[in-house]
């Protein structure tokens, strides 16, 4: 920190407080763990994952290890790419503020890490 670390923490607090009313507005919904389009993968990759924990804990094998750390990543994936995020209607004054306290925070950190 520079010597005016006051506007650092004023940003940091204009940020967080904005990721906050950023996230009212935000709803999820509609997570269904079993398809990617129209296949049926959940509990596929769900299984193979517990396979490959079962193996890894029985060989201790690096192979074991990397198709448990792949399958790990691929189950991931599936939660991921099967959760329906979307931003609820508001008032446009009220969007402007939520951005202008999350990028005017940003902006006030990057600023004083600079400087």
């Amino acid at each position: 920190m520079k010597k005016n670390s006051l506007l650092f923490y004023l940003g940091l607090a204009m940020t967080v407080i904005g990721v906050f009313l950023f996230f009212t507005i935000v709803r999820v919904g509609d997570f269904s763990f079993t398809h990617i389009g129209r296949y049926n993968t959940g509990p596929m990759i769900l299984v193979f994952w517990c396979v490959m924990l079962a193996l890894f804990v029985i060989y201790r094998s690096v192979i074991f290890e990397l198709l448990l750390a792949l399958s790990t990543i691929a189950l991931i994936i599936v939660i991921v790419l099967n959760v329906h995020i979307y931003v609820v209607s508001t008032s446009m004054i009220k969007f402007i503020a939520i951005l202008a306290l999350i990028f005017g925070g940003a902006g006030l950190m990057i600023r004083e890490n600079i400087a």
